[in-house]
């Protein structure tokens, strides 16, 4: 079998020895040009995917910190353990739920008669004690109990009161430490941070492309359904052989619309104050003034847990008109439509 696999080696090694192919003029200098920028566009890709990679590792390795940081197990701590103390029960070592033994009512025995001298009344040395202790006893019940009942069922009146209002004063108290706890919670979520990626539409059939904008903005929370929200925009404004780098503060006001335990659906409306930073001729403030713009839209909230939340806001806005003379997607377009996506924490 090696034997015949040597000859047919041999045998195409005789006929194509000397076999020679040509190839088109130039071939070998485009090759030649096309080796290093295939080289370089395989180190750019290399490059994109690695920085992606440490983005996204970036990004979650932050949230989970910052959510860690952030996690009130004390407090939560704190409220299970009024909870408990208000049940009358105790925590042990292992966090385990001990309720103390009931105990028994001590019996009371009622007045008795006073022997009779006479017309005096008078009482034994042992009768006086109990009719101290039966004094004292009437004394508390008459506190709590109308006089106008019967005496013989007093004692038995008082001890079911008595077991009525500590089942109510402690439905009172978790009831409490309940509602503090909700307080204490909607206090926590007062403020939100938020990141956001935006875009709008381009203008003049591709000549000015969709404009870029990054930035981080914090909200505060008014009440339960209104919150103001500022913060800093970066902005990209693209086209034919010009790129224009702005940089804006937004003020938007926020309206709950509904909420749900993972979605909440709000509208949004506000203006934002645009100033171009780099890549204009001049860019002082008397040849690119602040461009204000006016915006409003509808955002889509999803919590991921009670913390994070991905967001995102479709809407409209309106840039008004300045002394600047360069022409971008704002001119060509005041009025456009736009895209903000993005990320939120509360805290």
């Amino acid at each position: 079998m090696r034997k015949e696999k040597d000859e047919i080696i041999e045998l195409f090694h005789s006929h194509l020895v000397n076999t020679e192919m040509t190839v088109r003029d130039g071939f070998w200098d485009e090759l030649a040009q096309e080796i290093p920028v295939a080289y370089q566009h395989r180190r750019r890709m290399i490059f994109l995917r690695v920085a992606a990679a440490a983005s996204v590792l970036l990004v979650l390795a932050v949230s989970s910190a910052t959510f860690w940081y952030f996690s009130p197990n004390q407090e939560i701590e704190e409220a299970f353990t009024q909870i408990v103390a208000a049940n009358g029960g105790t925590l042990d070592g292992d966090g385990v739920l001990a309720r103390p033994l009931a105990q028994p009512l001590k019996p009371v025995l009622s007045k008795p008669t006073p022997k009779s001298y006479g017309m005096l009344k008078q009482y034994t040395e042992a009768e006086e004690e109990e009719s101290m202790t039966v004094s004292m006893s009437f004394s508390f019940s008459a506190t709590i109990r109308n006089e106008s009942e019967p005496r013989h069922n007093r004692e038995g009146v008082w001890q079911a009161k008595v077991e009525g209002e500590g089942e109510a004063s402690g439905v009172k108290e978790e009831t409490s430490i309940s509602q503090n706890t909700k307080n204490s919670n909607l206090k926590k979520h007062l403020w939100a941070v938020k990141a956001q990626v935006g875009t709008t539409l381009p203008a003049d059939n591709g000549t000015y492309k969709m404009p870029i904008s990054v930035g981080a903005t914090v909200e505060r929370k008014l009440n339960k359904y209104l919150g103001v929200e500022t913060g800093i925009v970066y902005s990209n404004l693209r086209s034919e052989g010009q790129k224009l780098h702005y940089l804006g503060i937004p003020v938007k006001m926020n309206v709950t619309l509904a909420e749900t335990k993972k979605w909440d659906v709000y509208a949004t409306v506000g203006g934002v104050a645009d100033k171009c930073i780099a890549g204009a001729p001049d860019n002082d403030f008397k040849n690119e003034p602040i461009q204000l713009a006016v915006t409003a839209g509808v955002g889509v909230r999803y919590k991921i847990n009670d913390r994070l939340a991905v967001f995102a806001e479709p809407g409209i806005s309106h840039h008004f008109k300045t002394d600047s003379q360069l022409a971008t997607v704002r001119t060509e377009r005041p009025t456009n439509f736009n895209l903000l996506c993005g990320l939120r924490m509360t805290y």
